[in-house]
């Protein structure tokens, strides 16, 4: 089973002008805008009958005009600014913690390993209750979250709640840098595996310490490299990856926009360290930006075979411009393309509907493009694997469990009374302990409707549109009332699912994300699709050449 939580431009690419036209702007039409838009600020904040908040008018002003752009492009106020940092460079100060809101309660769900929070003794599932003496009662979590982060060597004491104790602990803030590679590993048959879950300022750094402690294995005969979920980040870091795997000199990306200074050609810049090893990259719907940089890279040069479903298909890049105050502006300054001359953006921005609102670009409107070994790939939709593993679809059941954190909840009653388990990779559930769930389960408000139950309430109300309700409404009663007593049997029909993610929540609780993630391993079929071809020479060799389309 895979993650749980780890989606015409054609014509547009074919008519790049091969000279590159300088383009200038109209700075008389950009005057005269930003001279009346500042006459009219003036006017209603002077003369509106109520009175005004400039600040907050001129907040709704720059986001309703930003919101017609594109979703990256986005002002960030100087409070955000450190917020904006941390997705970049993965370092922030603070105590190491996820939190989140349950039951109108801000709840720790991860302490990080060897950080502030795990070494204060902070676990998963405690309540926080108080900050330095003050409620944390009715604030978000962003609220919370600001008051947590701050200076490193700065302390202040925390109350929280657990097994309905409070417990205050002084807690030490410190810097806390947030890993880019939660895992690394070798699986069976002497192939390695490299998770990478962002493209900080470090995630070169970490996937090369990966990469050179797996090759310490002399039995390493083929590399798995994961970038399922992984949004992207910074440009420089997925040309570094890239450079890992492919010889120096080559093109990794090129960008266009429509200033001449932001045309330019990423090349590896170092010596490889291993254009050879048999390589499989895996992608999903969350895989986007510099993980399709990678990803279509290696794709173009037939250098990994891509595995896993369609990624997600954002071919934009950003850039921060500082304004004054302290705000910066992210903006998209241009597209980028492959080696192959694709660009993978799935939307056209640029082009809307009557009602604001934008379309993917279909499948036949996407242009062909060529790998090193001529094999056909496509521009206008994200990188399209070369195997694709089919995406199981969640049942009502799986995801009302999510969603009411009732997972979340049974692995903090379950690490109450169980100090110490099994290995990550090792741990599963016995049958008693999984009915011990069940009966854990039963106590709580867990109701969800099915499928089958929604399409019966939409039949419900066509039928009363349609003036058929009259007979037709004690049949319906009759299959709802039939379909809600068989809720219970779903329980029964997911158990193999169920099993393991409550299996993984739970590991978690013990090894942290990277016990989460090698438990996953065992069931995750992307990862047994990988290792079928790269322990299968021939097949592998087959698919990256012209012969296997």
């Amino acid at each position: 089973m895979k993650k749980f939580l780890k989606y015409g431009l054609g014509v547009l690419t074919a008519t790049v002008l091969v000279v590159s036209v300088a383009y200038t702007p109209d700075y008389f039409e950009i005057s005269k805008q930003l001279d009346i838009f500042t006459n009219v600020f003036k006017e209603v904040n002077l003369y509106y009958v109520d009175e005004t908040e400039p600040g907050e008018l001129m907040d709704e002003a720059i986001v309703s005009m930003l919101s017609s752009l594109d979703p990256y492009t986005n002002y960030i106020p100087e409070e955000m600014v450190e917020d904006y940092k941390i997705q970049t460079t993965g370092n922030y100060g603070g105590i190491g913690a996820g939190i989140r809101t349950h039951d109108g309660k801000i709840v720790v769900t991860m302490p990080y390993e060897g950080f502030a929070a795990d070494k204060a003794g902070l676990m998963a599932g405690d309540i926080i209750l108080t900050v330095d003496g003050k409620s944390v009662e009715g604030k978000s979590t962003e609220d919370v979250s600001k008051i947590l982060k701050g200076a490193p060597g700065t302390k202040f004491t925390m109350t929280i709640s657990r097994d309905g104790e409070h417990i205050t602990k002084e807690i030490e803030r410190e810097e806390v840098q947030v890993k880019s590679v939660p895992y690394y590993g070798m699986l069976n048959s002497g192939i390695g595996y490299i998770s990478l879950n962002s493209f900080t300022d470090k995630a070169t750094t970490e996937v090369r310490e990966a990469f050179t402690d797996l090759r310490k294995s002399n039995d390493l005969k083929g590399l798995i490299l994961d970038l399922r979920g992984n949004p992207g980040g910074l440009l420089s870091e997925a040309v570094n990856i890239t450079n890992l795997f492919v010889d120096k000199g080559r093109e990794v990306v090129k960008t266009k926009g429509k200033m001449e200074e932001w045309e330019k050609t990423y090349r590896t810049l170092n010596k490889p360290m291993d254009t050879n090893i048999p390589l499989a990259v895996l992608i999903n719907r969350g895989s986007a930006s510099a993980s399709e940089i990678v990803s279509g890279t290696l794709q173009d040069y037939d250098r990994a075979v891509i595995i896993g479903q369609r990624s997600f298909g954002k071919g934009l890049v950003q850039q921060t411009r500082k304004l004054s105050y302290g705000a910066q502006l992210k903006v998209t300054i241009a597209k980028y393309y492959t080696p192959s001359g694709r660009c993978i953006q799935a939307i056209n921005y640029a082009e809307r509907a009557e009602d604001g609102s934008v379309s993917k670009i279909p499948d036949s409107l996407r242009t062909r493009f060529e790998t090193v070994n001529g094999r056909p790939v496509f521009d206008g939709g994200g990188i399209d694997p070369d195997i694709t593993v089919d995406d199981e679809e969640l049942s009502n059941a799986i995801i009302a469990l999510y969603q009411k954190l009732l997972i979340f909840d049974y692995a903090t009653v379950y690490k109450r009374n169980h100090p110490s388990i099994a290995p990550a990779a090792n741990f599963e559930l016995t049958d008693q302990e999984y009915q011990a769930f069940l009966s854990w389960l039963g106590q709580k408000d867990f109701d969800y409707q099915t499928k089958t139950e929604q399409k019966l309430e939409e039949l419900k109300k066509f039928a009363e549109k349609e003036n058929y309700l009259d007979g037709l409404e004690a049949d319906i009663n009759s299959l709802m009332a039939k379909y809600s007593r068989e809720e219970d049997e779903d329980l029964k029909s997911y158990e193999k699912e169920i099993r393991i993610l409550l299996e993984e929540e739970i590991v978690s609780r013990y090894y942290y994300e990277r016990g989460r993630i090698q438990n996953a391993i065992e069931h995750d079929d992307d990862v047994k699709e990988a290792l079928k071809v790269l322990n299968d020479s021939p097949k592998y060799t087959n698919i990256l050449t012209v012969a296997s389309n």
